[in-house]
């Protein structure tokens, strides 16, 4: 076959741009570091290279994770270690506070002190970290004007709404209305409250304050059973304030016998017994308080001689009287009232932690049963809720009020801050504020020490020292020693006991200024004054040591005060709140080293995952390296040698073009 020149022309062109187009590669792998640059290059290594850039940069994502995760863990220590020596600097404050050097001035400054430990401790609750909250749970953002903060102080805590009081029934009116809760009446939350009851009240049981909070209670669960399904409950929850009721007039002199007083259908008196004015020798209150088992009501008496009945559950108060037993006892109207016969009902309260919506049927003439017989049918004037408008069926509780000294919170309480470590696996790194801080106690125990320095807000106290269980029944006048100049003396007096109920707003305060005489008063009998005030308390243990508490402590506080009778100073239990405050205190700050533990493991494990990641990454990148990475001194020689080559080439190529025609046929 004859060559012509422009094949070999053409050859010498193939050849020099093959060696251009190897040498362009190879000085492309050394400035880039990489065998390929795009996948006609190498379309297996290019593919894999891809896969493992990608692992590599979930590796990078799960290394960005945990180190906002232990950033995060970090900041919780260093709340809560933080808060923890707010609490043992309290303690100190408070053991000083107990010397009896200290005065009630004194004692406020170490108040105001603890006051601001509590605004500390507050805003370490609210710690931040890159903007996100802490304690948040979920959620780390998004708070508003209305909830700017996870912790906030002054604020009750949950939304709530408070019924009023329902009408008193006469039974010896006319007409009775009775304030039932029927089924279907009354929906929460888009769930009807069924009217299924068990009976505690002589009279009207579907109208007592308990068995409504326990049908609205029975549908407030997580889960609930409705027509044969089962749904999310409501969520909210019922709470009652049993009734009580104050006579306006002092007990009157006179004789009780039977029919005379019937409480919750018990004959009080099955015989003809005298009764003193004011009832100052506990005749009418022992009886009454004698037959508490059966009718559920407990009776006090104040230092003008009024009685006071309270319910111990969420039962209706039923009081008959006949003409005599009203003008004695004067339960159920002043003197010459008459014969009568009346039923007092309990409020009711709903709580839940977030807002929510009532709904009632409506009648023809605009009533609204189902919130009449929880006392909410009055409109926005009474609920404080703006949108609440009388006759239209809808209530809804979106507002939540303040409350002195309260911390509320408002972050996620279901939910602690967690992070992606793995395709299907997460890691908790914070817990939520709920969990965290405010169930370890802190808040409260500042509340409490702080009122308890100011003589305030008592949820408990007792005596210090025991007295002789055979004494608990003796009067105080026998157990004054006249011959011991330093004992603390009991006389004829009274004292004041105000109870304050946080539940309403503003908080409500009752004062009952309780009478002593200490020729007829006895330990036992002052106990159970006490414990007829509506939500205290009081009885004597077996240790012979008084015990004066709230029967709620969320709800109920109590002050003691004006005790001219010196009855409880003698007992020994004023100012033991502050020693109660003490191991509450010691709790608390167990509970936050646990806390404080729980997120050094936290860290542990960070650490743990971190040192696995980094392996992985190194493990990863090496891969990639092999697939994707230039050996720089094989690829130099390699240019080299192709640079060699294509010189080579050139000269070839140079003597080759030199040749004429007539030296190529010759």
């Amino acid at each position: 076959m004859r060559t012509t020149l422009n094949t070999i022309y053409g050859m010498i062109g193939n050849n020099l741009n093959k060696f251009t187009s190897d040498m362009w590669q190879l000085n492309s792998q050394i400035s880039s570091g990489l065998q390929m640059s795009k996948i006609s290059d190498n379309p297996i290594n290019v593919v894999s290279a891809l896969g493992k850039r990608s692992t590599l940069a979930e590796i990078n994502q799960y290394q960005s994770n945990i180190s906002f995760g232990g950033s995060m863990i970090s900041a919780a220590e260093d709340a809560l270690t933080g808060i923890k020596d707010l609490v043992m600097t309290s303690k100190t404050r408070i053991l000083a506070a107990i010397n009896d050097s200290q005065n009630s001035t004194t004692r406020t400054y170490i108040a105001d002190e603890l006051h601001v430990y509590l605004e500390e401790a507050v805003a370490l609750g609210n710690s931040r970290l890159d903007g996100k909250y802490v304690f948040g749970g979920y959620r780390t953002t998004g708070y508003t004007e209305t909830e700017p903060t996870p912790f906030m102080l002054d604020y009750s805590d949950g939304y709530r709404i408070q019924g009023s009081a329902l009408p008193v029934k006469d039974m010896l009116s006319p007409s009775v209305s009775i304030t039932d809760l029927a089924a279907g009446d009354l929906v929460i939350n888009g769930i009807a409250v069924s009217d299924d009851v068990a009976n505690n009240s002589v009279v009207f049981p579907l109208s007592t304050a308990g068995e409504k909070a326990a049908a609205i209670n029975r549908i407030s669960s997580d889960w609930v059973n409705v027509d044969g399904k089962t749904v999310a409950g409501t969520g909210v929850t019922a709470k009652v304030i049993p009734v009580f009721l104050q006579a306006q007039e002092a007990v009157a002199a006179g004789t009780l016998g039977p029919g005379d007083l019937v409480i919750n259908g018990v004959d009080i008196f099955a015989e003809s017994t005298d009764i003193v004015a004011g009832d100052t020798d506990n005749v009418l209150l022992n009886a009454i308080n004698s037959r508490q088992d059966e009718t559920g009501i407990a009776a006090t008496r104040d230092a003008n001689g009024n009685i006071g009945l309270k319910a111990v559950d969420g039962r209706n108060l039923h009081i008959q009287t006949t003409a005599n037993g009203n003008d004695i006892a004067r339960l159920n109207g002043p003197a010459s009232t008459g014969a009568t016969d009346k039923v007092y009902s309990g409020t009711i309260q709903l709580l839940s932690e977030h807002p929510f919506m009532l709904e009632s049927t409506v009648s023809p003439g605009g009533e609204e049963p189902g919130f009449a017989a929880i006392g909410l049918s009055d409109g926005s004037g009474f609920t404080g809720e703006a949108a609440d408008k009388p006759g239209d069926g809808k209530l809804s509780v979106l507002s939540f009020s303040k409350l002195a000294n309260n911390v509320r919170y408002t972050g996620d309480r279901d939910n602690g801050i967690e992070i992606k470590v793995g395709v299907n696996t997460t890691m908790g790194i914070a817990k939520n504020g709920e969990e965290a801080v405010s169930e370890t106690g802190v808040f409260k125990a500042f509340k409490d020490a702080e009122d308890y320095l100011r003589g305030t807000n008592y949820t408990f106290v007792t005596s210090p020292y025991a007295l002789d269980k055979d004494k608990i029944g003796t009067t105080l006048e026998s157990l004054n020693n006249a011959d011991d100049s330093l004992q603390e003396k009991f006389r004829t007096g009274d004292f004041t006991i105000s109870v304050t109920d946080h539940d309403v707003y503003p908080p409500l305060s009752i004062d009952m200024k309780i009478s002593v005489d200490i020729t007829v008063d006895t330990p036992e009998s002052i106990a159970r004054k006490i414990n007829g005030i509506s939500g205290l308390q009081s009885s004597w243990d077996s240790n012979g040591q008084l015990h004066i508490e709230s029967s709620d402590p969320d709800r109920y506080t109590f002050d003691i005060s004006d005790d001219s009778s010196n009855t409880l100073n003698s007992f020994g239990i004023q100012n033991q709140g502050l020693t109660k405050v003490l191991d509450d205190l010691d709790g608390v700050l167990t509970s936050l080293s646990t806390q404080i533990a729980d997120f050094g493991a936290r860290a542990n494990r960070i650490t743990i995952q971190n040192q696995i990641y980094s392996n992985l990454e190194l493990a990863n990148q090496e891969s990639l390296s092999e697939v994707q990475d230039a050996d720089l001194t094989e690829v130099i020689l390699q240019l080299k040698t192709k640079e060699i080559a294509y010189q080579a080439a050139l000269s070839a190529a140079a003597k080759t073009m030199q040749l004429s025609l007539v030296d190529y046929l010759t």
